[in-house]
């Protein structure tokens, strides 16, 4: 719709230069009438019938919007009377012309969507833009959620997930792979790291056991140091050859375990269900309620704190990471064509859904206004155009009627 705020006056401009020249020629027929002559004959005609003209055109262009002298004359005050088939008519044009998937699709056909998307994000203002976009938007969604209903969602879900079979089969395969490429071997290396400080560091407490745990007679003896030396001794010799040797036993028993444990959780209903079991106990349990409002609780925090802060790192990152999608999306012509593809049907998908739905808004909305709103909205959009009507239409009128004097002052001698 155009800009109302100029409208008005514009109307009134122009309704003022119809009704002036409507004046002028009402003086110039009666000066014509006054004098006599032949150009005064010829003033006449275009005064008599401009006037016809104008009268004609004000009276066509007054009955769109109201009842010309407020008389009840049929067919008049159209735009009022008929507002409801109006919005009716104009949703259905909507809808029809350019919501319908068939004019989506045929719109959107040749459309690279995928690169424009590209090339927009590609500017880091833009990037940055969105980036705050979203932390700014995050803080309210978060406080819109209840804490309460967001963990009991988040406890179900999790019971959800130990449920799912394939997820238990994924996990399984997930650990078989690796395993087959000795990636869990590292981790046994830092646990054996680990093993070792945790047995240096409690070297005295494990002394005080066994000699606590050994009679006097063989502490008179200091059997019982030389116990704690032979037991520690035992310990750190034993974990310093499963460190050394790729193939020790030991390495071999764990990686045993844990090929079963995976052909277990792919194959076995009955780990499946103990799994199952021991997470829904855990989750029933009053703590671990507490323990997810804690994390909700703590997401939301660092949420709201990088809000505050108009240079926070993850303002950085979004921005980097939308810029780094935008630099992989331009080079990737598959991805552009499969992302193509996927919006071209979601767009065409949702016309065909809800394109007769924005067509019953406009119609309700249009119909929600009250006749009066109705007709100053379009008057004061075309009413400008349809004054030029009036104009012309004095004009014209005025030039037929030189026409028809010129015509029967040629056809009189004839005739006579």
């Amino acid at each position: 719709m155009k800009n109302t705020g100029h409208a008005p006056r514009s109307l009134r401009t122009m309704r003022l230069a119809a009704g002036a020249l409507l004046i002028a020629m009402s003086a110039l027929y009666v000066a014509a009438i006054l004098n006599h002559g032949v150009a005064w004959g010829y003033a006449r005609s275009f005064a008599e019938a401009a006037m016809v003209g104008g009268l004609a055109d004000w009276f066509a262009v007054t009955a769109i919007f109201r009842r010309p002298f407020g008389l009840p004359i049929p067919h008049t005050a159209v735009i009022p009377r008929s507002k409801g088939r109006i919005a009716e008519a104009l949703g259905e044009f909507v809808a029809v012309n350019f919501l319908s998937p068939e004019v989506v699709r045929d719109r959107l056909e040749n459309q690279d969507l995928a690169g424009a998307l590209a090339r927009q994000i590609a500017e880091p203002k833009m990037a940055r833009r969105i980036a705050d976009g979203i932390v700014d938007a995050l803080p309210a969604i978060a406080d819109i959620l209840d804490d309460e209903a967001v963990s009991e969602f988040m406890r179900h879900q999790i019971g959800e997930m130990s449920r799912d079979a394939r997820l238990a089969a994924a996990i399984g395969g997930g650990i078989r792979l690796f395993t087959d490429h000795g990636r869990h071997q590292p981790m046994l290396d830092a646990a054996l790291a680990e093993g070792w400080r945790a047995l240096e560091e409690h070297q005295p407490a494990l002394r005080a056991n066994v000699r606590a745990r050994t009679a006097w007679v063989w502490r008179l003896i200091s059997l019982d140091a030389r116990a704690a030396d032979a037991l520690i001794g035992a310990i750190e010799e034993s974990l310093r050859a499963i460190a050394v040797d790729p193939a020790h036993p030991a390495r071999q028993r764990v990686t045993a375990l844990l090929h079963q444990f995976s052909d277990d959780l792919q194959n076995s209903p009955v780990l499946r269900a103990r799994i199952e079991q021991a997470v829904a106990d855990a989750l029933a349990h009053p703590a671990v309620g507490i323990f997810l409002q804690d994390i909700w609780s703590g997401l939301k925090d660092a949420v709201r704190e990088n809000a505050a802060s108009p240079e926070s790192q993850t303002r950085r990152d979004l921005a980097d990471a939308v810029m780094q999608f935008s630099a992989a999306l331009s080079e990737d012509t598959g991805a552009q064509d499969a992302i193509n593809r996927r919006l071209r049907a979601l767009l065409a998908e949702l016309a065909g859904r809800h394109g007769r739905d924005v067509a019953g808004l406009i119609s309700e909305t249009i119909q929600g206004w009250d006749a009066r709103t109705v007709v100053d909205k379009l008057e004061q959009n075309v009413g400008p155009d349809l004054q030029y009507i009036r104009i012309n239409g004095t004009l014209i009128g005025g030039l037929i009627g030189l026409l028809i004097h010129q015509t029967t002052l040629w056809l009189a001698p004839h005739i006579g």
